[in-house]
C-alpha cells in the first residue's frame, strides 16, 4: 500500500513539474498545447468571431455600389465593442504568458493583432503582426500575420508598405487558407486604389479556393458587380447565377436577382416583356415589401435604358414614395429625376426641386455629394432669378386693376391654397393610416418631392389671361362691387347682429369659425399687400427684374451651358430695358455666343451695335483686338470695384465665390494696370482652397506672367514665406541617420519612377540573385512622385551587405546600362531605412553612405 502511494505521489510530482510554464518535456508540452488551445486561445478566438459577426450584421450594405471586401470599422464600432476587444486581448495574453512555447503562442499573438486592428489601434496592430513574422516559429501563423499586416497597412494608409508585404508573400509557400486570404486582402488593396481589373483578378483567385456557402456567395456577387461595371455583362450574369447557387442570405439573393435583370441579354421584344414580368413578380412577393423602393428604381432604370422616359419618371417617383426607412435609396430616386429634368427635359425648375430633395436626404459620405450639392446651388440661384422675374412681372401686371378686383383675385387664390392644404392633410392622414394598418403606403398620394416644385409654391399670376379670367370670375359671382369694408355683405348694418348670433352658438365652435376665417383673411391681406401701389415700388421691382435677367443669362451661359436660352434671356433684357447698364457687356456676350454657334451674321450685328453705341468701352475694343492691353481708367475703375467685392468675399472665407468673380472679370476684361491685382488675389484664393503646393505653383506662374508688376515683390515675399514654412516643416520632421551598424541591412537601388525601368531593374536583380544562389528576396516601393526603389533583403550585418553590393556593382553596371537615368545603389541599416523612407532625402543618405561604407 505504501509502495503504491509512493508511485502515485511520484507521478503527480512529475506531472506537476511538467506543467511548469517553462517546461519543455513531452508531458509539459502536451499540457500547454492542450490548455492554451482549449482555454484562453479558444475564448479569444470566439471573441474575434463575435466581433466580426457583429460588424457584418450592423453594417448598412449599399448594394448600389460595389460591396466592400471587408466590413469597414469606424470609431463607433470600436467604442461599442471595447469591452469585448479588451477581454479578447486579455485571454490571448494568458495563452501567451502562461503557456509560453506552446504551438498556439503565435496564433494568440495574431489574435492580439486582430483585436488591436478592430480597436482602430493600427500602429499597435502593425507592430504585433511584425513581431509574429520576426519571432514566430509557425510558418502558417507568420503568413497569416503578414496577410493581416497588409490589411492594417491599407487602412493605415501605408499603401507602399502593403505592396512590399504583398510582393513578399507572393513568393512564399502558403497553405490553401492563406492563399485564399492573401488573394482576398490583395483584392482589398486594389479596391482601395480603384483598380477594378486587379480587384476582380484577385477575387476570382480567392473564389476558386472557397467552399460553397454564404461567404462565396458574397464574393461571387462582388465579382459580378465589378464585371457589370466594367461592361462584361455576360460574365457578370454568370457570377450572379453562381451567387444564387451558393445559398446567399435573403437580402443578397434579392439584389442578385435585380442585378441579373440589369445584365440580361435582350434580343427581342419578348425578352423585354419577360423582364417586365419578372419585376412585377418581385413586387408581388410579400417578402420584398421593404425592397419595393429598390424594385421600382430598377424598373425605372430598365425603362430609361429602353428610351421610355415617361415610364422611367413614373417609376422613379414610385421608388421615392416607397422609400420609408432607406434615405439613401430615396435620394438616388430624387437624383435620377433631377438629372432627367436637367439633362433631358431641360426643365430646370423641376430639376431644382428634385435636387433640393436629393440634398435633403442624401448621406454626405456619397462620393459625388460635393458635385450634387454644387449643381443644386446653381439651380437654386437659377430658380431664384426666374422666380423674381415671374413674381415681379405678375405683381406689376395686376397693380393697375381696381382694388376690389385685386382683393377678389387674392381671395380666390387664398381659398384655393386652403383647399389644397386640406387635401394634402387628408392624403397624409390616409397614408399614415395605411402604414399603421398594413405597413404599406399609397404611392399615388402625397408629395413626392421633399420641397415643393416652384410651380406649385407660388400664387402669382404668370400670364395676363389668368388675370383676366380671375376678374371675369369675380364679376360673374359678385357683380360690380365697391372697394370697402364688408363689401360682400348686402346688409352692412347686420354685422353686429351676425356677431351676436355667432356668440350664441357656443365658445368652442365660435373659436373654430373665427380661427379659420381669420387665417383666410390674413392670407388675403398678405397677398394684397405684396402688390405695388406706387411708382417707386414698381420701379424697384422692375430693377430687380432687370438684374435677374442679367444674372439668369449668365447662369444659362456659364453654369448650365444653355447657349440658346442665354441668347433669348439677354435679348429679352435688351428689349425690355434698352437703357440697361449691362447693355455693353450683354452685347459682347451675345457677340461671343453667336460666334460659338457659328452664326457670324448675327455676331456681326451685335459687334456693330456695340461699337456704335459704346465705341470707347472695353468690350468694343475687345472685338477689334482681343489682346487689347492699353491702359484705361474706366477699365481700372471697373476692376477696382470688382476687386473690392472679391476681396470682401476672400476675407469672409467665401473663396469659391471670390474666385468665380475674379475669373469672370479676368476673362471678360483685357489686361490693364490693375489686372495683376486681381490675378494675385486669385492666387491667394487658390492657396486657401488647394494647399501649399498649388499655392507655390500659382505664385511662380504669377511672377513669370507679371514680372513688371508693382505687386511682384509682394508675391515673391509670399512665395519665400511659403517655401520657408515648408523647409522648416521638412527640417522638423528630418531625423539624423544612426551610426549603429550591428543590425540587419538592406541593399537599395533608387531609380526614376518609370514602369519600364521598374520591370527591367527588378529582372536584373532577380537574375543576378538566382545566378549566385543567394536565396534573397526583392521588392519594389514608390519613394516619391519622381523616384521608386528596389529593395534586396536581408543581410545580417554591414560586411555581408557591402560584399553583396560590391559583387552586384561588378556584374551590373546600372550607369552604363541605363544611360541618362539617375540610378543610385547603396547598403543601409533597418533603422536608417525607416528614416530614409520618411525623409525621402537621397542626397543626405548618399553623403552618410560615402562616409561610413566606402
Amino acid at each position: 500500500m505504501q509502495r503504491n502511494l509512493f508511485i502515485y505521489l511520484t507521478i503527480i510530482t512529475i506531472v506537476v513539474a511538467g506543467c511548469s510554464t517553462y517546461s519543455s518535456n513531452p508531458v509539459g508540452s502536451s499540457y500547454h498545447n492542450l490548455t492554451a488551445h482549449y482555454n484562453a486561445y479558444f475564448i479569444a478566438n470566439e471573441h474575434i468571431k463575435e466581433i466580426e459577426t457583429t460588424l457584418y450584421d450592423n453594417y448598412q450594405w449599399n448594394y448600389n455600389k460595389i460591396l466592400p471586401i471587408y466590413v469597414p470599422v469606424d470609431s463607433n464600432d470600436a467604442n461599442s465593442m471595447e469591452e469585448l476587444i479588451t477581454d479578447c486581448v486579455e485571454k490571448a495574453s494568458i495563452a501567451i504568458q502562461r503557456h509560453e512555447g506552446s504551438r498556439w503562442e503565435d496564433d494568440s499573438y495574431v489574435l492580439v493583432g486582430k483585436a488591436r486592428y478592430y480597436a482602430l489601434e493600427y500602429a499597435d496592430a502593425i507592430e504585433t503582426f511584425k513581431y509574429v513574422n520576426k519571432e514566430g516559429r509557425d510558418d502558417n501563423a507568420r503568413h497569416e500575420a503578414l496577410i493581416e499586416l497588409i490589411k492594417a497597412f491599407v487602412d493605415f494608409n501605408e499603401i507602399n508598405n502593403a505592396i512590399v508585404v504583398s510582393d513578399y508573400l507572393k513568393k512564399e509557400d502558403l497553405n490553401t487558407k492563406n492563399k485564399r486570404e492573401l488573394s482576398m486582402v490583395r483584392a482589398y488593396l486594389y479596391q482601395k486604389r480603384d483598380d477594378l481589373d486587379m480587384l476582380v483578378q484577385n477575387l476570382v483567385q480567392a473564389e476558386a479556393l472557397m467552399n460553397r456557402g454564404q461567404q462565396r456567395a458574397r464574393i461571387d456577387f462582388i465579382i459580378g458587380q465589378v464585371y457589370q461595371q466594367l461592361g462584361f455583362e455576360s460574365e457578370a450574369y454568370n457570377y450572379y447565377q453562381s451567387t444564387l447557387k451558393n445559398g446567399p442570405e435573403y437580402e443578397l439573393e434579392f439584389y442578385t436577382k435585380l442585378n441579373m435583370a440589369q445584365v440580361s441579354q435582350l434580343t427581342n421584344s419578348g425578352d423585354i416583356k419577360k423582364i417586365r414580368k419578372y419585376f412585377r413578380k418581385l413586387l408581388k412577393d410579400t417578402k420584398n415589401t421593404e425592397y419595393k423602393d429598390k424594385i421600382y428604381y430598377e424598373m425605372a432604370n430598365f425603362e430609361l435604358k429602353q428610351g421610355n422616359l415617361d415610364e422611367a419618371i413614373e417609376f422613379y417617383k414610385m421608388s421615392a414614395a416607397s422609400s420609408v426607412n432607406n434615405k439613401r435609396q430615396k435620394a438616388y430616386a430624387y437624383l435620377k429625376l433631377g438629372r432627367i429634368y436637367y439633362d433631358s427635359i431641360k426643365n430646370f425648375e423641376l430639376a431644382k426641386a428634385y435636387y433640393d430633395s436629393t440634398i435633403a436626404v442624401l448621406p454626405q459620405d456619397e462620393d459625388d455629394y460635393a458635385k450634387i450639392k454644387q449643381r443644386q446651388e446653381i439651380l437654386e440661384d437659377f430658380v431664384l432669378q426666374l422666380t423674381t422675374i415671374r413674381v415681379n412681372d405678375s405683381l406689376i401686371a395686376i397693380s393697375n386693376l381696381p382694388q376690389d378686383s385685386i382683393r377678389a383675385i387674392a381671395s380666390s387664390i387664398a381659398k384655393k391654397e386652403a383647399a389644397q392644404e386640406k387635401e394634402k392633410k387628408l392624403k397624409e392622414e390616409k397614408r399614415q393610416a395605411n402604414i399603421a394598418r398594413n405597413g404599406t403606403i399609397d404611392v399615388n398620394g402625397g408629395n413626392l418631392i421633399g420641397t415643393s416644385p416652384v410651380s406649385g409654391a407660388e400664387w402669382y399670376f404668370y400670364t395676363p389671361s389668368s388675370i383676366g379670367r380671375g376678374v371675369s370670375e369675380f364679376k360673374r359671382i359678385w357683380g360690380e362691387r365697391a372697394l370697402e369694408d364688408n363689401w360682400r355683405r348686402s346688409n352692412k348694418s347686420g354685422v353686429d347682429a351676425n356677431a351676436s348670433e355667432l356668440a350664441d352658438k357656443g365658445q368652442e365652435s365660435l373659436d373654430a369659425a373665427i380661427t379659420e376665417e381669420d387665417l383666410l383673411a390674413s392670407r388675403i391681406d398678405e397677398l394684397v399687400a405684396a402688390v405695388p401701389t406706387s411708382e417707386d415700388q414698381i420701379n424697384t421691382m422692375l430693377s430687380e427684374v432687370e438684374v435677374a435677367h442679367y444674372k439668369l443669362g449668365n447662369i444659362y451661359n456659364f453654369n448650365l451651358e444653355e447657349k440658346r436660352n442665354a441668347i433669348e434671356t439677354f435679348e429679352m433684357l435688351l428689349l425690355r430695358f434698352p437703357d440697361t447698364e449691362y447693355e455693353a457687356e450683354v452685347l459682347y456676350q451675345l457677340f461671343l455666343l453667336f460666334n460659338q454657334l457659328d452664326e457670324s451674321e448675327m455676331a456681326g450685328r451685335k459687334a456693330q451695335t456695340l461699337k456704335e453705341k459704346y465705341p470707347d468701352s472695353i468690350y468694343a475694343k475687345l472685338i477689334d483686338n482681343p489682346n487689347y492691353r492699353e491702359e484705361s481708367q474706366m477699365e481700372t475703375e471697373l476692376l477696382k470695384k470688382i476687386y473690392s467685392r472679391a476681396y470682401q468675399l476672400y476675407s469672409s472665407n467665401e473663396h469659391s465665390k471670390s474666385l468665380y468673380l475674379l475669373d469672370s472679370a479676368l476673362m471678360a476684361i483685357p489686361e490693364n494696370q490693375f489686372s495683376d491685382n486681381l490675378a494675385l488675389l486669385k492666387v491667394l484664393n487658390v492657396g486657401k482652397m488647394e494647399g501649399q503646393y498649388k499655392y507655390q505653383l500659382e505664385l511662380n506662374n504669377f511672377i513669370k506672367e507679371y514680372p513688371e508688376s508693382d505687386v511682384v515683390t509682394y508675391a515673391q515675399s509670399l512665395l519665400k514665406a511659403s517655401e520657408d514654412y515648408q523647409i522648416n516643416l521638412y527640417n522638423s520632421a528630418k531625423a539624423r541617420f544612426v551610426e549603429y551598424f550591428k543590425q540587419k541591412h538592406y541593399i537599395v537601388i533608387v531609380y526614376p519612377n518609370k514602369d519600364d525601368l521598374s520591370q527591367s531593374i527588378s529582372s536584373d536583380l532577380d537574375a543576378f540573385i538566382k545566378s549566385k544562389n543567394f536565396g534573397l528576396t526583392t521588392g519594389n516601393l514608390i519613394l516619391d512622385e519622381n523616384n521608386a526603389l528596389a529593395l534586396v533583403n536581408e543581410f545580417p550585418g554591414k560586411e555581408s551587405a557591402n560584399n553583396f553590393l560590391k559583387l552586384m556593382r561588378a556584374e551590373i553596371d546600372f550607369g552604363e546600362k541605363y544611360k541618362g537615368e539617375k540610378i543610385y545603389n547603396f547598403a543601409i541599416t533597418e533603422d536608417n531605412f525607416n528614416i530614409f523612407y520618411q525623409t525621402r532625402d537621397i542626397n543626405a543618405y548618399l553623403n552618410f553612405f560615402d562616409k561610413h561604407y566606402k
